[in-house]
């Protein structure tokens, strides 16, 4: 059977694995860091959560998220209604930091796993891939829409007792889509992906760089 070497992240051991995987979490001998975790089905299950994302990320923009009332007068707020309060109110940086976190990065990731899984899906390896693969890990950080969720609710509990607060569609495509994300981010892993971009490049996968992983 041939071996497989993993750098890790922590302590940079590098350590030799059974290849092909078998399922189940790998860990670093030298600090027990987790290297990977490796799950069959992990592309077919991400390519078909990626398409439920951009389905709940088009709802969740698409209609009104709440509506507030109060002594008969109705408003209703969309998604974006929090960034274009803050711009108009010269919060220029703090809107800007709200429409990245939860608005553009979000949106780059979903776009991104679907365009990187759906080819490979389909048994096709793109050129593109190695970048959108790395472009997908440098800006995971950055999506931090559970903590926008998490505020939302905070500011329903507080605005409830002044008035009438009617949660629209927008509200729970919103939070469907944070934990569909969630779950993604659980279920991924890069070194199978990396593997196969290997492969497809007809060489063996076994001393990865570290800058890829």
């Amino acid at each position: 059977m041939k071996s497989h070497y993993v750098c890790c992240e922590e302590c940079d051991e590098i350590s030799r694995l059974p290849y092909p995987h078998r399922p189940g979490v790998y860990r670093c001998p030298n600090c027990r860091h987790t290297l990977f975790r490796y799950s069959p089905g992990m592309v077919e299950k991400l390519y078909a959560l990626s398409f439920a994302a951009l389905i709940l990320f088009m709802i969740t923009n698409l209609f009104p998220f709440l509506s507030f009332e109060v002594m008969g007068n109705k408003a209703e707020a969309t998604f974006t209604t929090a960034f274009i309060y803050l711009y108009k109110e010269g919060d220029y940086l703090i809107a800007l930091a709200l429409l990245m976190t939860t608005l553009v990065v979000p949106a780059m990731r979903i776009l991104l796993l679907l365009f990187l899984t759906g080819p490979i899906y389909h048994r096709i390896v793109p050129r593109y891939a190695s970048t959108m693969l790395k472009i997908f890990e440098a800006i995971t950080p950055w999506g931090m829409l559970d903590v926008f969720l998490v505020a939302i609710l905070v500011s329903i509990v507080k605005l409830v007792k002044m008035g009438t607060i009617i949660p629209g569609t927008s509200l729970w495509a919103f939070g469907a889509m944070v934990f569909v994300l969630a779950y993604m981010q659980m279920i991924f892993d890069p070194h199978p992906l990396w593997d196969l971009i290997d492969r497809a490049r007809g060489r063996e996968p076994d001393l990865p760089r570290k800058s890829e992983r």
